[in-house]
């Protein structure tokens, strides 16, 4: 992956996360979001290291 597309994914994960994080702002607490927290986290985790190993 070239640079250039390395920069369109990071700006294409941080666009689903600020979405992400709008729609959990606009809910009710409810004993789900825990555990949607919990995919949410592994789901950025696995990102993470998709961009680091893209990077090298």
């Amino acid at each position: 992956m070239d640079s250039g597309g390395l920069a369109q994914a990071l700006e294409r994960a941080d666009s689903a996360l600020a979405r992400i994080e709008r729609a959990l702002e606009n809910r009710p607490e409810t004993g789900r979001d825990e555990a949607l927290r919990d995919k949410v986290r592994e789901a950025v985790a696995e990102l993470d290291q998709l961009i680091r190993t893209a990077g090298r």
